[in-house]
């Protein structure tokens, strides 16, 4: 992805949190906090001053549906460009602040709270893109085998620790209702595995990272 792009990408994650920010302070401040405590969806009727909470959550919802339609038609991309030079593909670091996007599943709890819905925990798995940050230090790398062989070892070790995670989030949970709800359960349950899917994205990236370093400090070394 160019430079151009990523900027933009950024800038309109950042412009979406910005504008969820100000809406929320809108309707805290001017609107009786309309939308943002609690209230009987089964009464309500609209007010022009919910407008500002509707087009954040909108245009948050239509950003996060976008950058993932772009991102797979840019690993799509990278793939192709990846078998015919066999470089790493090249990777901006700065795509690495999409990452904060993950703190908009805490929207999950108000959500819940007002209307049931649970859809925004999923938002946890935007955490893994912290591993851009990563993947642009190893970019435009030529994969010798040495590299390939600490992708395996990575892959393999991230393979590990994320299926032991759910085992046990599985074993634990599957005991009976937490706090004795099922919907406390299948929050429960979305949010591990969001932030578990997360990781398996953030890790490889960090481990394959740091085993070429340190590859690179012994050889120095000797």
């Amino acid at each position: 992805m160019k430079n151009s792009k990523v900027k933009i990408w950024v800038g309109c994650g950042i412009l979406c949190i910005a504008a969820m920010l100000l809406s929320v302070w809108y309707a805290v401040t001017f609107n009786d906090s309309r939308l943002v405590t609690p209230m009987d969806f089964g009464n309500y009727s609209f007010n022009a001053k919910d407008l500002p909470m509707i087009l954040s959550i909108s245009l948050t919802c239509i950003y996060v549906i976008a950058l993932f339609i772009q991102l797979f038609i840019s690993s799509g991309k990278s793939r192709k460009s990846i078998t015919k030079t066999n470089m790493t593909r090249r990777v901006d670091p700065r795509l690495g602040f999409l990452g904060l996007l993950g703190f908009l599943g805490l929207a999950g709890f108000w959500t819940y709270s007002v209307m049931g819905a649970v859809f925004p925990f999923m938002f946890f798995l935007f955490f893994g893109f912290f591993g851009f940050f990563y993947e642009g230090k190893m970019s435009g790398i030529f994969m010798d085998e040495r590299f390939r062989e600490n992708a395996a070892r990575a892959q393999l070790k991230t393979y590990k620790i994320t299926f032991s995670i759910t085992l046990i989030a599985l074993v634990i949970l599957c005991q009976g209702k937490l706090f004795g709800s099922l919907e406390y359960t299948l929050i429960a349950v979305i949010i591990v595995l969001s932030l578990t899917l997360a990781l398996g994205i953030f890790l490889p990236e960090y481990l394959l990272y740091r085993y070429d370093h340190d590859d690179q400090t012994e050889e120095a070394g000797e």
